[in-house]
């Protein structure tokens, strides 16, 4: 039988509260949508796997790729009604206290505060300093919103069907 080494235990309880504060930033810039402070949030360069629904895409994003996808991304929000985002779940696994993995699950809400949609995103966290930053991210948003718009469609369509123009 092979033993694997045991490693030092790290503080698991420090690191938690160290997470949940960078993403207690990371959702408030998002509900202020403001780009430079969610990219305030990423490494100088991110790995990105996205699941669309149909393959899994990997990009490896720059700071100045990251503020063009963001500002992207929040316009999307808008033309959804975002107004604010909601951790559900949130675990961590600790690699070390200076490298970190965190899984969230993500809720969004429009401005009447109903449910749009909810998503699972991986982060990969490191701390060159004592500020954590995102390394990695993976996360299955695509399909998720893609299902919301096409909900929204069939009830848009559902509801000029029963309420059909005089």
């Amino acid at each position: 039988m092979i033993e694997l080494p045991t490693r030092p235990e790290v503080k698991s309880t420090k690191i938690t509260a160290n997470v949940r504060a960078f993403f207690t930033t990371y959702v408030t810039a998002y509900i202020r949508q403001d780009v430079p402070a969610i990219c305030g949030h990423f490494a100088d360069v991110v790995h990105i796997s996205t699941d669309t629904g149909d393959k899994v895409t990997v990009h490896v994003a720059t700071s100045a790729d990251l503020l063009q996808m963001i500002a992207q991304l929040l316009e999307r929000y808008r033309s959804i009604g975002f107004d604010s985002a909601e951790i559900l779940a949130l675990a961590t696994d600790e690699m070390s206290p200076r490298l970190v993995q965190a899984r969230l699950r993500w809720l969004l809400r429009n401005k009447a505060g109903e449910k749009l949609y909810e998503f699972d995103a991986m982060y990969t966290l490191a701390r060159h300093t004592e500020i954590f930053r995102i390394t990695a991210l993976a996360h299955n948003e695509t399909p998720q919103y893609r299902h919301y718009l096409a909900e929204r469609s069939g009830a848009a369509v559902s509801e000029a069907v029963q309420n059909p123009p005089a």
